[in-house]
């Protein structure tokens, strides 16, 4: 960080695994949650900002971890206008993280479908098809809330990270694939969600 003062931006995010759900369950959902806000700073400024000044990208702090049911954290995330990194551009970003978040987790899978027909006969998913199921609500948000933002920087950000979705040859998760499955794995938990002061 500089020595300019900082801005910070307090997320509240709930989910809800089963009552006493393993610590270390939570943990990876945890994980999850710091994943999705780091993809929420690059929404705020994007790689090209952040080099130009300097390389930094502001800081994901847990600021406070309730174990209970649901468990919910609150993530400070705190920026530097000497990073290029404004309130009001942490919080553009922050809104559209969250906004495919939830979007994603209220579109719900084809079996809550109403309208989609009845079948006794389809077998039971397996985990990674329901994985990929939502994952695939996931991207189908992002491309909502990127066709609400057209025209801004901020569509082209989420676009860009999009792209982002293969592992490079040193093993490394591009940005957008991150994101989608983290997301994807928060969105399957009933009682999901997020809110941002």
């Amino acid at each position: 960080m500089t020595d300019v003062d900082p801005e910070s931006i307090l997320v509240q995010v709930v989910f809800a695994p089963d009552a006493g759900a393993p610590l270390p369950d939570v943990i990876r959902e945890l994980e999850d949650v710091l994943e999705v806000m780091d993809f929420a700073l690059f929404l705020s400024h994007g790689d090209v900002v952040r080099w130009d000044n300097g390389g930094g990208r502001g800081q994901v702090r847990l600021a406070r971890l309730d174990h209970g049911t649901p468990v919910t954290v609150d993530i400070e995330l705190v920026m530097s206008g000497g990073l290029g990194l404004t309130h009001g551009d942490a919080l553009a970003g922050v809104a559209a993280a969250g906004a495919v978040l939830l979007t994603a987790a209220r579109s719900g899978s084809p079996a809550d479908d109403p309208a989609a027909p009845a079948s006794t006969d389809d077998p039971v998913p397996t985990a990674r098809q329901v994985d990929a199921d939502a994952e695939r609500r996931v991207v189908e948000a992002m491309e909502r809330v990127a066709y609400d933002a057209r025209g801004t920087d901020l569509a082209w950000r989420i676009r860009e990270a999009e792209e982002q979705n293969v592992t490079a040859a040193d093993g490394t998760l591009g940005k957008g694939l991150r994101f989608v499955r983290a997301a994807g794995r928060l969105s399957r938990n009933d009682g999901f969600d997020f809110r941002m002061e």
